[in-house]
């Protein structure tokens, strides 16, 4: 079976209007913009959210974690082994003596505080080159929904 080139218009049609490019290029932009203002806390914009989640009672388990966080589990595994090392988390006896539950350190804690207000300034500075980031962030959480939801995962 003979296969057709795609024509030059096609392909930059395609990479203008890919959902998942411009999605990932997006979200490559902002990371770095929180990446950015989370550097003297010593942490990044992946770390924070696990921290968070801790400090907010789900860590029961790395599933539980990564149901928090919306991230893989080896993902999460990798990030929690770094934040160990960095004596922000340690491991501790869970309800569910299969699995392993965390908790923030008092460094952690001091951290996670740290962090807090340079998250909020860096959100604050996208809010205010955007708008309404509540409006947005609603459809992307409600887009992300209705692409789960073709079977994509």
């Amino acid at each position: 079976m003979a296969t057709r080139k795609v024509s030059r218009e096609s392909s930059i049609m395609m990479a203008r209007s890919c959902a998942s490019a411009n999605l990932r290029r997006a979200a490559r932009v902002v990371t770095r913009h929180y990446d950015k203002a989370l550097r003297a806390s010593g942490i990044t914009a992946t770390q924070l959210p696990l921290l968070a989640a801790i400090n907010a009672g789900f860590n029961g388990s790395i599933r539980e974690l990564a149901e928090a966080v919306d991230l893989e589990r080896t993902t999460i595994t990798r990030e929690l082994e770094v934040l160990q090392r960095r004596g922000l988390v340690s491991a501790i006896a869970g309800e569910d003596p299969r699995a392993t539950a965390f908790e923030l350190t008092s460094h952690g804690d001091r951290t996670l505080s740290a962090a807090y207000r340079a998250w909020q300034r860096a959100h604050d500075e996208i809010a205010g080159i955007y708008g309404n980031l509540d409006k947005l962030l609603a459809q992307i959480r409600e887009f992300g929904r209705k692409v789960n939801s073709l079977g994509g995962e």
